[in-house]
């Protein structure tokens, strides 16, 4: 559980960083990828997509590190969120015939070490015990002590007040 959370946490800090560093300098942060924002609708889209979504990506990972019954659907979400930019990075080269940079190799290379962490943390996580279902809930003791005692005396039930017993 603490080589997932670590994990988690390490996360955190890098996708909290890069989506504030995305909220704050838009302008900055894509040139830096080679984008070039012309229009103010731009810059926010920026905002939005590469600050904002991180920044809400790494606050759910923060709140799942508190509580340990949340740290496995973190790391499937990690898992297949780094995969799928990994394969998605891969695709773009493919489809553009583009020679990796030093920044792609780098954020290629964060990307599928980030997703072999979290899928070895999740493999390396005890599987949750399963839960029995709860027992009905059984009568108290004395529970059916009257009806014993009219039987003995033969008295009528209370449902049927007409019928008495005959031996």
């Amino acid at each position: 559980m603490l080589f997932a959370r670590i994990v988690l946490l390490l996360q955190v800090v890098v996708m909290g960083g890069v989506g504030l560093a995305y909220w704050l300098r838009p302008y900055e942060m894509a040139n830096l990828n080679g984008m070039l924002l012309m229009e103010a609708v731009s810059a926010s889209n920026t905002r939005v997509y590469y600050g904002g979504l991180q920044l809400g990506l790494a606050l759910f990972l923060l709140w799942s590190t508190r509580r340990p019954e949340r740290v496995r659907s973190a790391l499937v979400l990690l898992v297949m969120m780094q995969a799928a930019l990994v394969l998605a990075r891969i695709g773009a080269l493919w489809l553009d015939g583009g020679t990796l940079r030093n920044l792609d190799i780098g954020a290629l290379s964060y990307k599928l070490l980030s997703a072999l962490l979290a899928l070895l943390a999740l493999y390396r996580l005890k599987p949750e015990p399963a839960v029995a279902p709860p027992l009905p809930a059984t009568p108290a003791p004395g529970a059916f002590d009257d009806d014993f005692e009219r039987l003995h005396r033969q008295e009528p039930s209370p449902d049927r007040p007409d019928e008495t017993r005959h031996d």
